[in-house]
């Protein structure tokens, strides 16, 4: 008996002292090459990972360069390799999309040239394991005539990560209708399927409209109609290389806003945020963001929408205004949409008395809000985040905020204190995230350094996760375990 009570309290003892510890090692710190670099972690191992980093596409038209380097799990520099961006003619191309698969990034970029009369997306893949590059190929092109009227493309990557989707929308003709290109691509490059269509809407400069790829291989596109007139409406385009399918897709109350395409036990679905359309209108360029009025589910199998849910009394939604979708997770049965405000200005630069022709450019991120749906629709609850924050120019990297899934628990990673912070939902055990502690200048007292969110990579089926840390010029690699 004695020995079965001493068991039972250690059993006790230990269950109840447990704590999720969640420790961080950094690397010596390193200073970016030029302030508008931009970093990003690929390949994370146990064994280290790769870096990407090149400039902000800034207006330099001969050489847009991107550089890769190795890192080893002490986050110590090793093998490096840079290539730049094809040209057309004198032009280099801008970056639109990099695509991690396996060991490989397909770079996917864009470039057009008037005395070519071009306007082309190219892809480089670069492999890791051997840390090379292949020649570019030219995925995607059509004719233009002239700059103001070049067209624009956009990019769309399945949920199963299997393929992606280019979609075209041709330069402006005036008083004709809207002709569009879709490619559908598998991550070998090869060429699915491909297919014109003339729509029944009049050609413009512009449009607002969401690109989408379902796993099946079908393109969609959520497409807004007089989006700011008291008209507004929208409608789902079915691509699936041999034709096109409309659907109606808003209806009295429900005004579909920024959304995701996720899939759910097998089924396409897409959530996002709604406008009810009962107060004023859509504007363009609004300084205190547009109207959400909630969240919604929609099954694209059936076409209904199955959740739709408006902000409740107990949530302050007063600043949840041009949200965006951040991110979604889903778990067992919990859909787990973050959503969050984002807001773009710029306003001339003064110098003294004097204002330049210099521009500060304004990010605005937050306020932010956590959506628990379940898979069918019905809502669990909303959770608020952080509060609105505004950055200028270059900080903008300090940003908004990345989230995992770690040991059953939401994480949300982001500088909501002014330094790193990792906030945690949906989960009960107790932890402890013991903070990243720099000597910025080698000598003083211990910093928090800021997190750039979108460094933020976990490592499958490990422990681990890197990130990067600033303070000031300063930089450092992170690696987490627990």
């Amino acid at each position: 008996m004695k020995k079965i009570v001493i068991t039972l309290i250690a059993s006790l003892t230990i269950g109840f002292s447990f704590a999720q510890v969640f420790n961080t090692e950094h690397s010596a710190h390193f200073t970016k090459e030029s302030k508008k670099d931009i970093y990003k972690i690929h390949f994370p191992t146990a064994y280290g990972f790769t870096t990407l980093h090149h400039l902000d596409n800034v207006m330099m038209d001969n050489i847009k360069a991107m550089v890769f380097t190795k890192y080893d799990q002490e986050m110590k520099a090793g093998e490096t390799m840079t290539f730049n961006l094809p040209k057309l003619g004198l032009r280099a191309s801008d970056l639109q999309e990099t695509i991690e698969i396996d060991d490989k990034l397909i770079v996917l970029s864009t470039v057009m040239d008037k005395k070519s009369a071009k306007h082309n997306l190219n892809a480089q893949v670069f492999n890791n394991t051997n840390f090379s590059v292949n020649d570019n190929k030219v995925i995607a092109s059509f004719p233009i005539e002239k700059y103001s009227k070049s067209g624009f493309y956009n990019i769309a990557i399945s949920p199963d990560q299997t393929k992606f989707a280019i979609v075209a929308n041709m330069p402006f003709v005036k008083k004709t209708q809207e002709k569009v290109k879709v490619w559908v691509y598998d991550m070998q490059l090869n060429l699915l399927w491909e297919q014109s269509e003339t729509l029944s809407y009049e050609s413009d400069r512009a449009y607002n409209e969401q690109i989408f790829l379902q796993n099946s291989g079908i393109v969609l596109m959520n497409k807004t109609i007089d989006a700011y007139k008291k008209s507004r409406h929208n409608k789902l385009l079915a691509f699936n290389g041999k034709g096109v399918e409309t659907f109606d897709f808003s209806q009295d109350g429900f005004l579909p806003m920024n959304m995701q395409l996720i899939n759910v036990n097998g089924l396409p679905m897409l959530t996002g945020f709604y406008w009810n359309g009962k107060k004023t209108i859509i504007k363009i360029n609004s300084k205190e963001g547009n109207e959400n009025n909630g969240a919604f589910l929609y099954d694209l199998g059936t076409k209904t929408l199955i959740g739709i849910h408006e902000w409740s009394d107990k949530l302050d939604a007063s600043d949840l205004k041009s949200l965006e979708v951040v991110d979604v997770t889903i778990k067992g049965d919990d859909i787990y949409m973050i959503g969050e405000k984002y807001l773009y200005d710029s306003e001339f630069r003064k110098n003294g008395n004097t204002t330049t022709t210099d521009l500060d450019y304004l990010y605005t991120y937050g306020s932010s809000v956590i959506v628990n749906f379940d898979t069918k629709g019905t809502l669990k609850g909303f959770i608020p985040l952080f509060n609105s924050k505004q950055y200028k120019n270059e900080a903008k990297e300090r940003g908004s905020l990345t989230t995992l899934v770690l040991e059953n628990g939401l994480r949300v990673f982001s500088n909501n204190d002014n330094h790193i912070t990792m906030n945690s939902f949906f989960v009960d055990a107790r932890e402890t995230f013991n903070y990243p502690r720099v000597i910025p200048f080698d000598h003083g007292t211990a910093t928090i350094p800021n997190v750039i969110p979108h460094t933020v990579r976990d490592v499958k089926n490990y422990a681990m996760v890197y990130y990067i840390t600033q303070y000031r010029d300063r930089y450092w690699f992170n690696k987490m375990t627990w």
